[in-house]
C-alpha cells in the first residue's frame, strides 16, 4: 500500500499522533509512506522574532518512508500568495505525490493538516481516495484573514474527503456537518516505548508539566497552585511561547525541554502530572497525549476542565478543577491512592496507539 501523509509536525520533532499514525499504517497496513512536510499556513508576524528555538528531535528516516519538502512563500491567507506557491514551486511535489501513488493500486491520502498545498493535490490527483484526520482546530491558532482562509480550505478538503477522523468529540460533531463518515480516534501512546512506572510510595513532592508551553497554558493556575501548596515544588520543563503572565512563587521553576526519554523518566518521579490549560476555542478540540503518559506512569492528574479532559472528571485519579487552592482536601486525598501494577499495565494496553487506530484500519484499505 502506498499512503501520502500531509503531516502538521516536522518529522524531526518529538513524537506526536503523526508520527504515530505512520508507524502504525507501515505495521498494521504494509504501507510505503510519503511523509510531506508542512510549510507556514499563516503571514509572518513580529512574534517570530521573539520564538523561543525550539531543537528538533533526532529522527532517522526509516526504510518504509520518503520525506517531501514542499517550498512555498509564507503568504497563503492571500490569493495571490496561493497563486503564487501553486505556479512557482509546487508541480514537482505534486508530481511527486501522483508518481508515488502509481506504485501501487492500493493507495490513499491522508491530510493532518489543512494548507492549500493538499487541497491543490486533491484537485490533481481525482480517483485517488482522501482522507482526513484532525488532531486540532487548526483554524484557532490563527487570527484575522489567516484563520479564515484556513477555515475555507479545512471545509473544502473535508468535503471532499471519503472520510474523517479525529481525536476530539467537539472536532467530531463539528466535522459531521460537512462530511457524514466520520470518526473519532482518541490519542494514545506507545505502550511498548512507555519505562517502567515508578514504585508506590517513593514519589517526590513535585507537581510537574512536561510539554508546550503556548498561549493556552493557565500561568495563573499554576500561580494559585503554588500558593496553596508553598511545601511543594512545582516544575515546568518545555518550551516558552508564553511568558508567565504573572509573579510565579519561589517554588515555581521552569526548564528547557527535555528528550523523550529524560522527560519520561522525570515525569514518573512527579508526585503528580498537571496540564494547567485555559479554555479557549483551541483547547475546546484538546484531547491532551500528556494525560495518556501521566497515567500510563500511574501519576494522578491534575487538570483544567477543558476539552476532552471533562470527561475524565469521574476517574478517582484526576482531579479537575478552576481553583486548585480551593480543592486542597480533594488533592491530597488524590494523592494518598496508588494505582496498582495490574491497573496501569491495563491502562496502557487499552490505550495504545494501535488500539486507537484499528477502526481506521478498514477505510483506508476499502475501495
Amino acid at each position: 500500500m502506498q499512503l501520502v501523509y500531509f503531516s502538521a509536525v516536522p518529522w524531526a520533532s518529538f513524537r506526536q499522533r503523526p508520527h504515530e499514525f505512520a508507524q502504525w499504517a507501515h505495521e498494521r497496513l504494509g504501507a510505503q509512506v510519503l511523509w510531506v512536510e508542512p510549510y507556514p499556513v499563516r503571514l509572518p508576524g513580529l512574534q517570530d522574532l521573539s520564538r523561543p528555538a525550539v531543537a528538533s528531535a533526532h529522527a532517522p528516516t526509516p526504510a518504509w518512508m520518503e520525506i517531501a519538502h514542499a517550498r512555498a512563500l509564507p503568504f497563503e491567507p492571500l490569493a495571490a500568495g496561493r497563486w503564487l506557491n501553486r505556479t512557482l514551486f509546487w508541480q514537482p511535489v505534486v508530481d511527486r505525490i501522483r508518481e508515488f501513488v502509481k506504485r501501487d493500486a492500493r493507495a490513499a491520502v491522508v491530510i493532518g493538516k489543512p494548507s492549500d498545498l493538499a487541497l491543490h493535490t486533491m484537485s490533481a490527483l481525482q480517483g485517488t481516495q482522501f482522507f482526513y484526520d484532525a488532531m486540532d482546530e487548526f483554524p484557532a491558532f490563527h487570527r484575522g484573514i489567516a484563520r479564515r482562509t484556513n477555515e475555507r480550505i479545512e471545509t473544502a478538503i473535508v468535503q471532499g474527503c471519503a472520510a474523517c477522523s479525529t481525536s476530539s468529540t467537539y472536532l467530531a460533531a463539528k466535522l459531521r456537518g460537512r462530511n457524514a463518515n466520520v470518526l473519532l480516534v482518541p490519542n494514545g501512546l506507545s505502550a511498548q516505548r512507555m519505562p517502567i512506572a515508578a514504585v508506590p510510595g517513593v514519589n517526590s513532592g513535585t507537581f510537574g508539566y512536561v510539554g508546550t508551553i503556548g498561549p493556552w497554558f493557565d500561568w495563573d493556575w499554576i500561580a494559585q497552585l503554588a500558593v496553596a501548596w508553598p511545601e511543594r515544588h512545582i516544575e515546568i520543563y518545555g518550551p516558552v511561547f508564553r511568558a508567565p503572565t504573572v509573579q510565579l512563587p519561589a517554588n515555581v521553576s521552569l526548564h528547557p525541554a527535555l528528550p523523550h526519554d529524560k522527560a519520561m523518566d522525570r515525569m514518573k518521579r512527579f508526585a503528580a502530572g498537571l496540564i494547567p490549560f485555559l479554555r479557549t476555542q483551541l483547547t475546546e478540540s484538546v484531547d491532551p497525549v500528556k494525560y495518556y503518559e501521566y497515567r500510563a506512569l500511574a501519576l494522578p492528574v491534575l487538570s483544567t476542565p477543558f476539552g476532552e479532559m471533562r470527561k475524565r472528571g469521574n476517574d478517582p485519579r484526576v482531579l479537575l478543577t478552576e481553583r486548585p487552592a480551593e480543592n486542597r482536601t480533594r488533592i491530597e486525598a488524590m494523592l494518598a491512592t496508588r494505582d496498582t501494577a495490574e491497573s496501569t499495565t491495563a491502562f496502557r494496553l487499552a490505550n495504545d496507539w494501535s488500539i486507537r487506530f484499528e477502526p481506521m484500519a478498514a477505510l483506508l484499505t476499502t475501495p
